[in-house]
Parts: C-alpha cells; structure tokens; sequence
C-alpha cells in the first residue's frame, strides 16, 4: 500500500468521494457550467435554446447536455420530437452535502483547476493551428519535417500526406506498433492536423474509417482542410474532449494517440472513455511522455513545461497502472527512449530537469473479448 508524506497509508476514495468526483468532473468546462446556470433561470429548455446563447455548435451543446445527464446533473424528458431539460435540484442538494463533509470544506482551491489546463492548451495549440504561435507540445520546431522523422516517421510517410497535416508534434509514431488491417475502424486521440489520421487511412482502405477527435476548433478546422485537400473521404474529425469522447460505446477497432493524454487534466478517464468506446478485442496503442522521476514544483508549474507535454506527464508505473485500472489487459511497453524534442522553451535548469526524467513510451493495450 502507498504511503503519504505523513507515513499514513493512502486508501483508496470511499463512495462519497467517488461520488462528489463525479459530479466535479462534469463541471469541468465553462459552457457546461453555463448550461446549468441557464437551466436553473429557465427551468425547463430544449438544446435549440442553448445553442442561441452559447456560441458553439449544437453537437457541442447536445455533448455538454449528455455528460451532465451521465453525472445526473441534469434530466431529460422526451416530448413530442425533443427532449426538454431541467435541473436535478437533488444533485445539486448532494454536491452542497458532499462538499460539506468532505476534507475539501477546509482545503485551499487548488491554483490549476482543469478547466485552466484545458484553456491554456486551447489557447497554444489554437495558435499553432493559425500558425501564429511558437513552438508547442513535444515539438513545434520550424522544421517540421526533420522533427516527424526524428520521432519515427519515415521521409516515404510524408509523401502520402497534406503537407499541413505534420506539424511537428508529438513523441513517436503510435502506428508503428497499431497493426492496423484493413476494414477496422481507427480512432486518434488528440488528432491535430491530421497526421497519423491520414496514415491511418492508408491502413485500414476504402472499407475502413478513421476519425479524429480534438478539442481545438482551430485543429479540427485545420483537420478538416486537410481532409479535403487530401480527398480524404474515410476519415472525419470530430471536435470535443479525450475525456468525454463524442463516439459510441464498443464501435472502434483501434485507438492510437500521440502525446496528448499527459496534457489531461484527467488521465484515468480518458482511459474509461477508450476502453468504452473500444469493441471487445479493440487495441488501444499510445505514444506519450512519462516521468522516470518526481520533478520539482518549479517544473510542474511551468506553463511551457505543460503544453511541452512534460509538466502534466505521470511516472511511468502509474501511467501503466492508470491503464490496466481502465479495465485493459496485456498492457505493454513496446519501446522506449529518451526525449528531448520540443524543450528549448524551458530555461536552461528547468531543461536539464526534464531531460534527465522525461522518457518517450509507445504502450500497448488489449480489451478483452
């Protein structure tokens, strides 16, 4: 059993605090918080009505409303054609009681909440999607090409692409390991531009799908662009968040990611979200950037070290835990390596730190039939 900093072992969470994790966890986004605070003036709303006061899409808002309804946040009553929603006042009731009685009641609000780190990538990757922003996680570097292949892309791979979908990111090739056959269904986590999508398309052929899943409007734009100027037609990009997936249960033969889990605020969840979505057999092969060490605070606080995918990146045994904690069996590292791509941001002692405890994973992970 763990030990904390006081030599008092760590226990896992009772009920209530699983609970009340629950219920925090659907509250981590603006439009949803916004959603509740319509709901409780309105009291009762169809979807149509909040997408004219949010600006966003209606399949954004219809995902918001279905995460809040999972967490029992909200209820929906089908009527006629639509459905109408309203709050659940004993939801709300449970929160305040949870709250109340839990150690968070005395506890200061942590500086970083995961709405702040989601608002933070947002706001580099969108700039880097417009071209306008510098270098960003595992890579950005201006030479794009030459950083794709230093983390295992090959020159031949970059041909079969839009020149736009490589934008020099990540920390290794996921495709590499994936085995992807022709026919299966392929989903990326965390899809960017398009780059290992567009691969992938190759892979699975005609009869096979690929979708990309991002929550950057300025990356699935750019994603979708690229799709068309590829005349992709087997793949599509769909915008939301890795840890509410907007894809239904048991309907993907793969998942492959290249370093985004560690920019989650909520690693384990994403790890629910691909296991759900998986079908019986699925694989779920990842690329990303794990801890050999503990890391100072001044590293973990650096904003260039969290979008550089290094200040938010969990030690290795737990990375693996957090999968196998998702249900997954046979979970393995493939191959592992050093990394120091995409570091230059970082002053010249935090740089040091990280190349001394970062390490570049690609694991594999099997659902069971």
């Amino acid at each position: 059993m763990k030990m904390s900093r006081f030599n008092r072992p760590l226990r896992p969470a009772d009920k209530p605090a699983q609970e009340l994790a629950r219920l925090a966890r659907a509250l981590g986004h603006p439009h949803r918080m916004a959603i509740l605070r319509f709901l409780h003036e309105r009291k009762t709303c169809v979807c149509g009505e909040i997408v004219e006061v949010l600006p966003v899409a209606q399949s954004t808002v219809s995902q918001h409303l279905k995460v809040l309804k999972e967490a029992g946040w909200i209820r929906g009553e089908v009527e006629g054609p639509r459905v109408c929603y309203c709050i659940n006042l004993n939801a709300l009731k449970r929160f305040r009681s949870l709250v109340d009685t839990s150690f968070l009641s005395s506890m200061e609000v942590p500086m970083c909440l995961a709405e702040d780190v989601r608002a933070m990538v947002r706001d580099k990757y969108g700039k880097l999607a417009d071209k306008s922003g510098g270098s960003c996680c595992c890579g950005g570097d201006s030479d794009v090409a030459a950083v794709a292949v230093k983390i295992g892309y090959s020159p031949e791979d970059l041909t079969t692409i839009p020149a736009d979908a490589n934008l020099g990111l990540g920390c290794g090739n996921p495709l590499e390991y994936a085995d992807v056959k022709p026919a299966e269904t392929v989903l990326d986590l965390g899809s960017g531009a398009g780059l290992d999508c567009f691969l992938a398309a190759h892979e699975v052929g005609k009869q096979g799908r690929v979708i990309g899943v991002d929550m950057t409007a300025e990356m699935i734009e750019k994603a979708r662009e690229n799709a068309r100027t590829g005349a992709f037609s087997n793949v599509e990009f769909r915008l939301g968040e890795i840890e509410h997936l907007p894809v239904a249960d048991s309907t993907v033969d793969v998942i492959i990611s290249n370093c985004v889990i560690n920019l989650s605020p909520d690693k384990p969840q994403v790890f629910r979200e691909a296991f759900r979505v998986l079908k019986p057999g699925g694989r779920l092969v990842v690329s990303d950037l794990v801890l050999t060490k503990p890391i100072s605070a001044d590293l973990r606080e650096s904003v260039e070290a969290y979008v550089g995918c290094v200040a938010g990146a969990l030690m290795k045994d737990d990375y693996l835990a957090a999968i196998r904690e998702a249900g997954f069996d046979s979970v393995a590292i493939a191959h592992e390596s050093r990394y120091d791509v995409g570091l230059d941001a970082l002053d010249e002692p935090l740089r040091k730190e990280a190349l001394e405890a970062v390490l570049s994973i690609k694991v594999r992970a099997v659902k069971s039939k």
